[in-house]
């Protein structure tokens, strides 16, 4: 009882100094608490996500660019799509992470089984998506980690980071998302937790999913921690990569790449993420016009959430720019 009166305690403070306006010491006069009792709540109620502080910069309002989301959804045979520019100094990877973040609130009455993958642009949406309770979401991993790419700014993996702001408890999926060997792959998805983990990341009803483009930024580690062999990465560049999805290479067109590199991937394949009702996939900067475009046109993704730079690059290569 004594942790649920502190919890009463920090809310109805909480409610008093942001929502009615309250000064502290009118707070803690209405509460019949002392003003440093009150300031502790106010710290404790941010602390511990019940209060979210956010400030929004007027000078760099992230718009939408309604034209190109249309043109890319009919191009494309997109659900939806977010294309989103800004007239101050926000960087693309926090612009595409509020456009998914934005998305993901209008989409949580909708929600019931969140997967998520890595990558440095899922970070970005995760540090955007505000503290709110939502008891009858799960959030769980479509993939195994990935240290270098799998990484919140608050500590712990990104589906941790984005349960813990939605109030939940994460789903887990103990494996590396990429091996050195086939063998390893073999023996790791044999454990009967491993195949448990992949059959709910199946079952989820949104997908949040970076898209990459082959030697820019993530890909370039995907690649380095696979170990290939020099004919083994021989035969890789033959098949002419163009992008990847959590680790799933493909080619321009959009077909999904086979060994060396399918045989050392722990998570759902393209072909599962097709299975799901609603897959979003999100990209920042013109360099990763290559990879969305092959992307695009895998079949998997049905939601679409670029920057303006990009959309405009993936136009322009697609030869309709």
């Amino acid at each position: 009882m004594a942790a649920s009166r502190s919890i009463d305690t920090l809310i109805r403070a909480a409610r008093l100094y942001y929502e009615e306006g309250l000064s502290q010491g009118e707070v803690a006069r209405t509460m019949g608490i002392s003003g440093a009792t009150v300031s502790r709540a106010l710290a404790a109620a941010r602390d511990q996500g019940i209060v979210e502080v956010r400030i929004f910069d007027p000078r760099s309002p992230v718009q939408r660019v309604h034209e190109l989301e249309q043109q890319l959804a009919e191009m494309f045979g997109l659900s939806e799509v977010r294309v989103g520019t800004s007239s101050g100094e926000t960087g693309s990877l926090r612009l595409v992470g509020r456009l998914a973040a934005d998305l993901f609130g209008e989409r949580l009455s909708a929600m019931r089984h969140v997967g998520l993958s890595w990558g440095t642009t899922l970070e970005a949406f995760v540090a955007e998506v505000p503290h709110r309770v939502v008891p009858s979401l799960e959030v769980r991993p479509i993939a195994g980690g990935n240290p270098g790419l799998d990484t919140a700014s608050a500590g712990g993996t990104l589906v941790q980071a984005l349960a813990r702001r939605c109030g939940v408890e994460p789903s887990r999926l103990i494996a590396p998302a990429v091996v050195e060997s086939p063998l390893t792959k073999a023996a790791i998805t044999s454990e009967s937790s491993i195949r448990s983990a992949l059959d709910r990341a199946a079952e989820v009803d949104h997908a949040f999913v970076g898209v990459g483009t082959f030697g820019v930024r993530s890909s370039v580690t995907i690649v380095e921690d696979m170990r290939l062999s020099e004919v083994e990465l021989a035969t890789f560049l033959a098949q002419r990569p163009a992008g990847d999805i959590s680790g799933r290479f493909f080619d321009d067109e959009g077909v999904e790449l086979g060994p060396p590199t399918s045989e050392r991937v722990i998570g759902l394949s393209l072909d599962d993420l097709r299975k799901v009702p609603c897959v979003v996939g999100l990209a920042a900067g013109h360099e990763k016009a290559r990879g969305v475009l092959g992307g695009l046109r895998t079949g998997v993704l049905d939601v679409l959430v670029v920057d303006l730079p990009l959309a405009q690059a993936v136009l322009q290569r697609s030869g309709h720019g």
